[in-house]
């Protein structure tokens, strides 16, 4: 049996669950930011919620985030 290192080549973001406070700090924004963004706008991954508790721990795809941060970008104004 041989064992399979995890690295940047064999991890696909599209699989990758990541929670709230690694999304907020790939986005390069506090929590709270998150949290509004998450809120008024559309294009901002909501994520995923695991159980129907309302405090059940919500993760977000690798690549949603990836893609937002895109978009993000994008309409940002260069200084």
């Amino acid at each position: 049996m041989s064992t399979h290192k995890l690295t940047a080549e064999t991890v696909d973001p599209r699989y990758v669950q990541i929670t709230r406070k690694e999304a907020a700090k790939i986005l390069g924004v506090s929590m709270a930011t998150f949290s509004r963004l998450r809120v008024g706008d559309p294009k901002c991954p909501k994520g995923y919620r695991h159980g129907k508790a309302r405090n059940a721990p919500v993760t977000f795809r690798l690549s949603d985030i990836y893609e937002y941060n895109e978009y993000r970008m994008s309409q940002a104004e260069r200084v």
